[in-house]
């Protein structure tokens, strides 16, 4: 029998395991008292009419208030989205504190997310409890997806207190969540909507959506978008004293994404629902500009969708269990048209698969406590059009036991994650089998009964798992290599309170942190080629304040503002005589902030959210011809609804980039200027 072989019978019997456990505990759940559907309910429509700040931190749906968390959380809903005209998630994500977004310009650009300087890598994206995986390159283009039917995003650092999930959910450093909306029915048993965006550079984006009351128990929706543009916006290219006025080239983008949910509500705390995501994208990738030459003849297509199933049944007053499925397809073309190639082109083909469960039991022994089981198994492969291609497969088994007490002024929660990695290849040698434990802990105390304020600390140890492009990729792959280890110490304090009738609600959250990275991943050049090696080592020390303020001036007239601040010293510590030793590591900013603000009143709504971002450096090493020049971006936005109970017409008018700020975010790869986008939207 071989390893994998084994890994399977181990992952069977945990399930089995937790299958007889759901069979005990539901014979037991008739002699204790069942939480009714009735009261869940209650508890979800409580927090959902809860008034958030744009970013604010929860412990669970019942318990919104920010002050109770021992881990910094930064959330924005739904309705945040429609005031400061937030379309895109990554619009949503820049607006929270200690986030990096790598941003290469263009309405499809490739956009992904690192959290307090630990790599992309690091940071998991979650779409309705279920990571989406990338296991060929580790990173998740966040610009896939857009907000039309989100409920919330949520940004989690190091080990949330909601430990009631997915075993994969405690193995990154970093955790963006995406929760879509489930429909809501009054008096009719139909919702439907239908949307335009119409923007700039030629872009047009229409949405739809359906959902529909089958019965009592059960509901369905349905929803999807097309989004086109020419993105051919202009942009300043510098150089020394001269300057023109250019045009990218390649940027145009069509992509179009639909998704399908069933929910079922079984009773007695039960719940089922099934989900299927498609998206299928053709787009330019525009390249560097650099000396004028801004030729680009790169594109990329891609088709990636997912079914998963998920399951949960609160079973009795102290057991409760939770089961995933799903299935992930991504294929990926690369062309690049070059007179280098033999044939004037060339042209690649990427595949990944992945199959993924999950099952999670949840044990309250007492008022104030719970420990929670999860056990999860996922297979990954990667297939891809190389000559002698190495064809990898990864078997992956993840378990996770966590544990939290609360008395309501002490919060505590520690986990417990085991990880086991094994590979095969076609042909070639894999990768060593890979075995670690990574503990974590956080705690939160409130300091006086009368008063809402608490300190937090928090420490977790992680890795990230080499991934098939580092292990792998012709001739640079090193089958050799470690994992990188990352740990992470955070201190604060938060408080959340009220200042007499004229601010009734204030928020503010400080952190101090301090972050290692060893083994740091690095592609270095050896005798003849580059290859990918454990070298870097990288320590970050930062801060992040945020302060929500929330000033009513009458009954139908409010004013919510939202700023944070980061500072990052984020330095390479690798080698002492090294010329970056100490030095800034690339696109990292030592300051950075944000401002929103929403101005809500019976007429009109008006955003405004001003994004600030330091000096950074293009390369490892700090010198006047690798720095970046910071920048200021402001967008303004102003919405409309008209209508009665039945139906409403939503008017959105936006401008971003307000004062045409000319600016790169990957250095020579020019963001947009100043650009409008005006949005009419109806639902019935």
């Amino acid at each position: 029998m071989q390893f994998k072989d084994l890994l399977v019978v181990r992952h069977s019997a945990i399930c089995l395991l937790c299958i007889f456990m759901l069979l005990v505990c539901t014979k037991h759940a008739g002699s204790q008292n069942v939480v009714s559907v009735q009261r869940q309910q209650e508890l979800q429509v409580q927090y959902e009419q809860a008034d958030t700040l744009t970013t604010a931190v929860v412990t669970a749906k019942s318990k919104p208030s920010p002050n109770l968390q021992s881990t910094p959380l930064q959330v924005m809903q739904q309705k945040d989205f429609a005031v400061l005209g937030i379309k895109e998630l990554h619009e949503a994500v820049k607006t929270f504190s200690g986030v990096q977004i790598k941003d290469y310009g263009g309405i499809g650009g490739v956009k992904t997310v690192s959290v307090r300087s630990l790599g992309t890598q690091h940071t998991a994206i979650s779409y309705d409890g279920v990571t989406v995986s990338n296991a060929q390159s580790g990173q998740v283009d966040i610009g896939r997806f857009n907000l039309s039917n989100v409920e919330m995003i949520s940004l989690s650092i190091g080990q949330v207190e909601d430990i009631f999930q997915t075993a994969r959910m405690f193995a990154s450093a970093g955790v963006l969540s995406i929760r879509t909306a489930k429909p809501e029915f009054n008096a009719s048993n139909t919702n439907m909507g239908a949307a335009i965006g119409i923007g700039s550079f030629g872009t047009y984006n229409p949405s739809a959506y359906w959902q529909q009351k089958l019965n009592d128990k059960w509901s369905f929706a349905i929803n999807g978008d097309w989004l086109t543009s020419e993105g051919n916006y202009p942009y300043t290219l510098k150089n020394g004293s001269s300057s023109t006025r250019e045009k990218r080239l390649n940027s145009d983008v069509n992509t179009i994404r639909a998704e399908a949910n069933l929910y079922g509500n079984l009773g007695k705390g039960g719940e089922l629902s099934f989900k299927a995501n498609w998206m299928s994208s053709q787009r330019g990738l525009p390249g560097s500009v650099i000396y004028y030459n801004s030729d680009a003849r790169e594109r990329l297509w891609d088709e990636a969708g997912f079914v998963q199933v998920y399951y949960s049944n609160k079973l009795s007053g102290r057991w409760a269990l939770k089961g995933q499925m799903k299935y992930n397809y991504a294929w990926n073309k690369y062309r690049d048209e070059n007179e280098s190639y033999q044939g004037g082109a060339r042209t690649d083909y990427y595949t990944q698969r992945e199959i993924y469960g999950s099952v999670s039991a949840k044990y309250t022994p007492a008022k104030n406590i719970g420990i929670v089981l999860s056990q999860d198994f996922f297979r990954n492969t990667l297939d891809a059009s190389f000559e002698n291609f190495c064809y990898p497969e990864r078997y992956t088994s993840l378990t996770a036991l966590a544990a939290r007490y609360d008395n309501g002024r002490l919060s505590a929660t520690a986990s417990l994650l085991s990880t086991f990695i094994t590979e095969n290849l076609e042909r070639g040698a894999a990768a060593p089998n890979r075995f670690r434990l990574s503990p974590s802990a956080s705690v939160s105390y409130k300091l006086l009964k009368e008063h809402n304020l608490r300190v937090r600390a928090s420490y977790q140890d992680i890795f990230r798992t080499p991934t098939f492009n580092d292990l792998y990729y012709d001739r640079v792959g090193n089958s050799s290599l470690n994992p990188e280890i990352a740990r992470q110490v955070n201190l604060g304090f938060t408080w959340r309170g009220m200042l007499g009738n004229l601010l009734d609600d204030i928020s503010l959250q400080v952190d101090a942190f301090y972050n290692k990275v060893e083994d740091k991943i690095v592609a270095l050049p050896t005798l003849f080629v580059w290859r990918m090696l454990n070298m870097g080592e990288v320590e970050i020390k930062g801060l992040d304040v945020n302060l929500g303020i929330s000033l009513p001036l009458s009954a139908d007239f409010r004013v919510r503002m939202q700023g944070n601040y980061s500072y990052q010293y984020a330095v390479d510590v690798t080698d002492p005589s090294s010329k970056n030793y100490r030095d800034q590591i690339p696109y990292t900013p030592r300051h950075s902030g944000n401002l929103s603000v929403s101005v809500l009143n019976g007429w009109v709504n008006l955003g405004y959210i001003m994004s600030v971002v330091g000096n950074r450096y293009a390369l490892p090493q700090n010198i006047s011809w690798n720095r970046m020049t910071g920048y200021v971006e402001h967008s303004v936005s102003a919405e409309k609804v008209l209508g009665a109970k039945d139906f409403r017409l939503h008017l959105q008018l936006e401008c971003q980039n307000l004062t045409d700020e000319q600016y790169d975010v990957i250095q020579y790869y020019p963001m947009p200027g100043r650009s409008f986008r005006v949005t009419f939207k109806f639902e019935y």
